[in-house]
């Protein structure tokens, strides 16, 4: 999974990273690229901060160098401004008064070159295994169509491209993405909103959670939020979801709709897959049962993973 957004912008875009490490933990997607098109350390430094707490903290994957994959960012030469939902998690201080949730970004070389980093990530990639999503402005993805021979690597290991804004879907379809390209519909982010009591009630298992806190920060509570970027992350991976219907394509996007009397279990699964805990990560891991009992018992030799 290639996640692309512009985080710091909207408090959603922090529910739909939760969304997607929720799925990470189930073993049913890997997510290899974080970026975003917010040119500001504070949204870079905010994703790693996530990628921390959903991975290293507990499984103690970011090994010596206390990092976890590098999170691209758009150097465009125009630094944005911080807004709280970075900056109050960011400054966050525990009991002894150090940094409540800590992260290896302080200046512009502890990032990665956006463009490069997905077009790296994609190279290791096997054929159609990969998905991007995207969950703000298309403008890194449209650079990286730019790079040498990358049109023809798309092709070859993306098994489709979903936006959460048909605008983003739309101009990367006119600027010849290879993929089938899906667009979430805006009435589904609207019909399907995450309610502020989720994030006060279903998060409470910890009592420092970086997406509670961005959430919190970013607006004055309670509030609800839209989740087209949510419904973006889910349908990535759970295309086949009997919440969703689809639209016939329209130059070359078709879109993600809200299916009928589907409003109540795709919310309930959106809260579910947000308020996660995090899952300690291993190399083999069979996906998580819905039903417990159901669950197969552990092959006596893993099997290959095939993951997008």
């Amino acid at each position: 999974m290639i996640f692309d957004c512009d985080m710091g912008s909207r408090p959603e875009t922090a529910l739909a990273l939760a969304v997607l490490y929720g799925l990470d933990g189930l073993n049913e997607c890997r997510v290899v690229v974080v970026s975003s098109t917010r040119s500001n350390l504070s949204s870079a430094a905010y994703c790693e901060v996530v990628g921390r707490f959903y991975a290293g903290a507990v499984s103690g994957a970011f090994g010596s160098f206390s990092r976890t994959l590098p999170v691209g960012l758009l150097a465009d030469g125009a630094m944005k401004d911080d807004t709280p939902m970075l900056t109050v998690p960011l400054s966050r201080k525990n009991a002894e008064g150090k940094p409540q949730y800590e992260h290896g970004i302080h200046k512009l070389v502890d990032t990665a070159v956006a463009p490069a980093l997905v077009r790296n990530a994609l190279t290791a990639q096997f054929d159609q295994n990969a998905i991007v999503v995207l969950a703000g402005p298309p403008t890194n993805l449209l650079q990286m169509l730019k790079l040498r021979d990358v049109p023809e690597l798309v092709k070859a290991k993306v098994k489709h491209l979903v936006a959460a804004d048909p605008k983003g879907a739309m101009a990367l379809a006119a600027a010849g993405w290879p993929t089938p390209i899906y667009s979430i519909s805006p009435s589904l982010g609207t019909q399907v909103v995450f309610p502020a009591e989720a994030v006060e009630k279903e998060f409470a298992w910890s009592t420092a959670h970086p997406v509670v806190d961005a959430y919190k920060a970013a607006k004055a509570m309670p509030y609800d939020s839209s989740t087209s970027e949510l419904a973006a992350v889910l349908y990535a991976v759970r295309s086949a979801d009997k919440a969703f219907a689809l639209s016939e394509p329209v130059n070359g996007v078709r879109q993600v709709m809200l299916a009928p009397e589907a409003k109540d279990t795709l919310l309930k699964t959106f809260i579910e897959l947000a308020s996660a805990k995090p899952v300690p990560k291993q190399r083999f891991r069979r996906p998580v049962a819905a039903d417990p009992a159901k669950a197969k018992p552990e092959p006596s030799k893993p099997a290959e993973p095939v993951k997008p």
